[in-house]
């Protein structure tokens, strides 16, 4: 089943679900079923706007509640203590994916809200009056991102011998050891030139996030003189 439908205000039907469920101040970890079942259709019911592709989704949605409903009403058998322990809830599965879906959300609207301020924020620069001085042209997000996939090409795709390191990339880390890399070459390197300092892609994502963020905290410019050329990056 995928999630990414677009029906008006709801983006598949988990996002209907958590809207229902934070609607109606329901507990996640205790869903009432038959409830949340009943306002699903409902809201199916009196809503006429679905196209049949996508209303496909939602309608694999309900018979899934329908058919937790339904376990959750069958007359429990007379299990010993073990079973009962052993046993697991049939909601377990559906919270499980609510909380998921709940975070991958959170996590979107904080990565859309990052690209409208670099979009916004960051690209922008007033065209410089000094005679003599090449134009620089302002460098977007589509040309940081298709100049980190060119670098990224370059890096090996799996390292099977490779000892995988304890813990995430830290990406403040990787902020300072920009700053000190800019700092070591006079202020300024090439966007091609700074991914030398890693060696994976696990490092190089981690270091592309930081390069962002320093941009978008006006501490470091991205410029280019000629399309397509090699960026080049700056300490403001």
């Amino acid at each position: 089943m995928t999630y990414l439908v677009d029906i008006e205000a709801f983006h598949g039907p988990l996002d209907l679900l958590l809207f229902l469920i934070e609607k109606n101040e329901l507990d996640v970890y205790d869903i009432p079923i038959a409830f949340i079942t009943d306002q699903y259709l409902q809201y199916l019911e009196t809503t006429g706007e679905f196209d049949l592709e996508n209303m496909g989704e939602f309608l694999v949605m309900a018979t899934y509640l329908l058919n937790l409903k339904s376990r959750l009403l069958l007359p429990q058998s007379n299990n010993t203590t073990e079973d009962i322990e052993d046993a697991i809830d049939p909601r377990e599965e559906l919270v499980q994916k609510l909380l998921d879906y709940k975070r991958y959300k959170t996590a979107a609207i904080e990565l859309q809200q990052r690209e409208t301020g670099l979009t916004e924020r960051i690209f922008y620069r007033e065209v410089s009056s000094e005679p003599g001085r090449e134009e620089e042209l302002i460098v977007d997000l589509s040309s940081l991102i298709r100049a980190y996939r060119t670098v990224m090409r370059r890096l090996p795709v799996a390292e099977p011998e490779a000892v995988i390191p304890e813990g995430d990339v830290s990406v403040n880390d990787k902020m300072d050891q920009i700053m000190v890399f800019l700092a070591d070459n006079d202020g300024k390197t090439s966007f091609k030139h700074l991914f030398t300092i890693v060696s994976t892609r696990r490092e190089a994502l981690a270091l592309f996030l930081a390069l962002l963020e320093l941009i978008r905290l006006q501490k470091v410019r991205a410029t280019q003189n000629i399309p397509w050329e090699d960026i080049q990056l700056e300490m403001w």
